[in-house]
């Protein structure tokens, strides 16, 4: 059985379209090459909108946290955003302790339609609409 493995799909929102990187299992410093290897690939075509499903990450550790920041930044630099979708425990307190859920968007539980929402341009730090964490 692996420990965690990630899946990339293209969608669409409202006409806009978006990507959607779905991880599952553990993401801890045993995978981050792993990982920073398929974020990578995904910003380099430079998508608008690119969405990180957590609903199936059971653990996430400050390496994988660090390569989730470095393509959300890099992505912003190119012009698109980044949210993270519907993470559980414990993963959503590993965002709230180091305070990563102020840097990225957290979307509320639910399908990508919330997300989506998530996405809109919005004053840091400020709740509301379907965010957990803005």
């Amino acid at each position: 059985m692996e420990l965690f493995t990630a899946s990339v799909t293209s969608r669409e929102s409202a006409g806009q379209p978006y990507t959607v990187v779905k991880r599952s299992g553990e993401a801890d410093i045993t995978v981050s090459g792993k990982l920073r290897d398929t974020l990578d690939a995904e910003v380099s075509r430079q998508p608008g909108r690119l969405i990180i499903d957590l609903s199936a990450l059971r653990f996430m550790d400050s390496s994988a946290l660090h390569v989730i920041l470095a393509a959300g930044k890099t992505l912003a630099a190119r012009g698109g955003a980044m949210a993270l979708a519907d993470p559980k425990r414990p993963v959503s307190t590993v965002l709230r302790l180091t305070q990563a859920d102020r840097v990225l968007a957290a979307a509320a539980r639910g399908h990508h339609r919330p997300v989506a929402a998530a996405m809109q341009p919005q004053p840091a730090y400020e709740k509301q609409g379907p965010c957990l964490y803005q």
